[in-house]
């Protein structure tokens, strides 16, 4: 051990986590974590933290070893009992129960049985962008940002038009209940019990009369002849509308974010060619992803970096440190949508790809990598590229920008820009 000097220079304080500095920039913070506390024990938060890109990566691929669930299985805890979810595939962690309700419903969200929602991808892109035009300027958030993964998700399941407002109320409600505010958790609890009894006979409705819609899908969905229960599947639409929605939401922000500010340079290269639209989006999931951590728990000891991480500790693998790892990407401080170490195609849940290049953290690997990922890659790459051929010449309607920050911990929701004013010819 080096002197006290030596020590104390290098030292973090676990406050610092929980800094409205740390909200806006954590990025500093990262690199010291890296450098210099690659297995770093926060007493103050009771949590280890892991935050190199190959050793978030080793610990996705670890399902012996770090486990998602905090209860067991079978144990007194009802599922989904303190969750604003309810029962949720989140919950579960590595247990049979995960793999079943995995298994039922990711085949939804890939390949041919995702192509058939594309029209309907394009067609609420469409409506909003209309409601845009002529005025010169937009504030992409609000009017864009907040509405269109939302009014997606709801036309996917097959809910009725006339309804959409009040899912994007109920999904901005459940996302802030995943914060630390008593009255934030109160109101999505709230948000949620109006979805599943506004829910209830709509499922009793599409089992007796499926249709094509994602919902009458789920509905009917089975591994081995068995079949999620209401309480699951109501789960599960809470969790694709704020969780799946909330990560669109926030990626078209930042990618837009992006080409105004941090590289209206490369925005030229991208109007040339909207292909690169997919480019800006791995970018923008490496460089400043929408969520930074996942958590965990310990199933046995765990030797890192020459400490040893305990049974049952909580960990977080902190994504946003990952890719900023100077061990995994070149300049990784500089967004570059042409980059040659990164992997810019359609991403898997292996983490290994052809071209050799290292993935972004963003969507997770291994077991719980996000199911929605092709639907998130295919919803913002389609927005992005409509939104830029409908409003001509968009550039930044203010020279300033407070940038791409976290929201505030007494509210759930991740990270973007709070607004987002664009002016345009009109």
């Amino acid at each position: 051990m080096g002197s006290m000097e030596e020590f104390l220079a290098k030292a973090i304080d676990p406050r610092e986590f929980d800094s409205a500095a740390f909200q806006r920039d954590p990025f500093p913070i990262y690199k010291r974590l890296r450098d210099d506390h690659p297995a770093y024990h926060d007493r103050f938060h009771n949590r280890w933290i892991i935050s190199r890109y190959h050793d978030v990566v080793a610990a996705f691929q670890d399902n012996d070893g770090y486990d998602r669930a905090i209860h067991k299985p079978g144990g007194p805890y009802k599922f989904g009992a303190e969750h604003v979810f309810g029962p949720n595939i989140l919950e579960y962690g590595n247990s049979p129960q995960h793999r079943f309700l995995r298994n039922v419903v990711a085949g939804q969200f890939v390949g041919n049985r995702l192509d058939v929602f594309i029209p309907v991808i394009e067609k609420i892109a469409g409506e909003l962008i209309d409601k845009l035009l002529g005025r010169g300027e937009v504030e992409l958030v609000e009017e864009f940002t907040h509405q269109f993964p939302i009014r997606v998700i709801s036309n996917m399941l097959g809910l009725p038009r006339q309804d959409e407002d009040r899912f994007v109320g109920w999904y901005q409600a459940l996302i802030a209940g995943l914060g630390f505010g008593g009255i934030h958790l109160a109101r999505g609890i709230q948000a949620r019990n109006e979805m599943w009894e506004y829910l209830t006979p709509l499922i009793e409705e599409r089992r007796a009369r499926p249709g094509e819609d994602l919902l009458s899908r789920i509905i009917a969905a089975d591994q081995n002849g068995v079949r999620m229960s209401d309480a699951e599947i109501k789960g599960f639409v809470a969790l694709l509308l704020a969780a799946g929605g909330d990560t669109t939401d926030k990626a078209i922000a930042n990618m837009w974010f992006h080409m105004l500010y941090t590289r209206p340079d490369q925005f030229e290269d991208v109007k040339k060619d909207p292909s690169l639209w997919s480019n800006v989006f791995s970018e923008m999931m490496r460089y400043d992803p929408v969520v930074h951590m996942q958590f965990r728990r310990t199933t046995r000891e765990i030797e890192l970096h020459g400490k040893v991480i305990p049974e049952r500790a909580s960990i977080t693998l902190y994504l946003g440190a990952g890719n900023r790892d100077e061990r995994a990407f070149k300049a990784p401080d500089t967004f570059d949508i042409h980059r040659d170490d990164l992997h810019m195609g359609r991403e898997n849940r292996s983490g290994k790809y052809l071209d050799g290049k290292n993935g972004h953290l963003g969507f997770g690997i291994g077991q719980h990598f996000c199911m929605g990922y092709a639907m998130a890659r295919q919803e913002t790459v389609i927005a992005c590229t409509k939104l830029a051929e409908a409003l001509k010449s968009p550039r930044p309607k203010h020279a300033q920008h407070e940038g791409i920050v976290a929201p505030s911990i007494d509210s759930g929701g991740f990270r973007s820009p709070r607004e987002l004013w664009i002016e345009y010819d009109a």
